[in-house]
């Protein structure tokens, strides 16, 4: 049977393995994981791999609707399918070029998406829509690669954007996100009332579930607000958890953001309680993501 020689994108080593075999499978050098599908030629043309990248790999959009449990796995998987083939010639370069493939790739996600973007800044929905899928499709799927190439690409890619765009975006595992659908949690909050000794039932948490549950689901946008929160707050609790100021932070929040919207929720303005959390929001990703 025919052979074909692969070329670890890790430690570079280059080994024969028989030509029926796909799928994952660990370098017999470093013992870490690669695709037995990857592309096998030892001299990756620089610059292919981006070539490679489809227009939906920055056109796909995952809807409002479809960012919850139920969907999302199937949307991820439709869209790491489209990408997976440069992903793969990415990793290939990587291990030829090193830097310069990352820098190239990474610059070519940038560009395509910036495309996206500038069309989409006359719609504040489709703006929207970008940030969640980039978020949620495209840096999931690079990490699902799970070699540390890919997680340098994912950090290079969103060292680009965040530099240009004044709401960040941050750094999810599909697992992670995933974890956010099922849990349904008001994440922040929970983190804030742990730290202040207060119970999962408190009575912070009921009025702002119940707010959540009832004003904020019904009106226009809010289902996306709602969905939003889902796929940040946890990111943002894992930032500050990790930080070694997580103490002096949720108090923070607690007093300048949650104690004012409880305020106006228990005199009867959502509407302010609304623009409060939102604001807290901004500030959270761009201080943490």
């Amino acid at each position: 049977m025919k052979g074909r020689t692969m070329h670890c994108p890790h430690c570079g080593g280059k080994f024969q393995i028989p030509g029926d075999i796909a799928g994952k499978m660990v370098c017999p050098f470093c013992a870490k994981p690669m695709e037995a599908d990857m592309p096998s030629d030892a001299s990756a043309s620089l610059g292919k791999a981006a070539g490679l990248l489809p227009p939906e790999a920055f056109s796909t959009m995952i809807e409002v609707n479809q960012l919850n449990a139920k969907h999302y796995a199937d949307v991820f998987e439709t869209y790491r399918g489209a990408v997976l083939p440069a992903l793969h010639a990415y990793l290939q370069e990587e291990a030829d070029y090193g830097d310069q493939a990352a820098e190239l790739f990474a610059s070519a996600l940038f560009d395509g998406f910036e495309r996206e973007e500038r069309a989409a800044r006359r719609n504040s929905m489709r703006t929207f829509d970008l940030r969640i899928s980039i978020t949620s499709l495209l840096i999931p799927a690079i990490l699902d690669l799970n070699v540390p190439a890919a997680d340098r690409l994912a950090d290079l890619f969103l060292q680009k954007w965040n530099a240009v765009h004044k709401k960040p975006l941050g750094k999810a595992k599909v697992a992670d996100i995933q974890d956010g659908f099922r849990k349904k949690l008001c994440f922040i909050t929970t983190a804030v009332c742990t730290e202040l000794g207060k119970g999962d039932d408190c009575e912070e948490l009921q009025a702002l579930r119940l707010y959540r549950d009832g004003y904020l689901s019904q009106i226009p946008e809010g289902k996306r607000k709602i969905e939003e929160y889902y796929l940040f707050a946890p990111l943002i609790v894992q930032s500050v958890e990790t930080s070694g100021n997580a103490k002096a932070e949720w108090n923070r929040i607690y007093r300048e953001y949650l104690f004012p919207c409880l305020s106006a929720l228990k005199h009867h303005r959502p509407e302010e309680c609304g623009k409060r959390y939102e604001t807290m929001m901004c500030e959270l990703e761009q201080k943490w993501l």
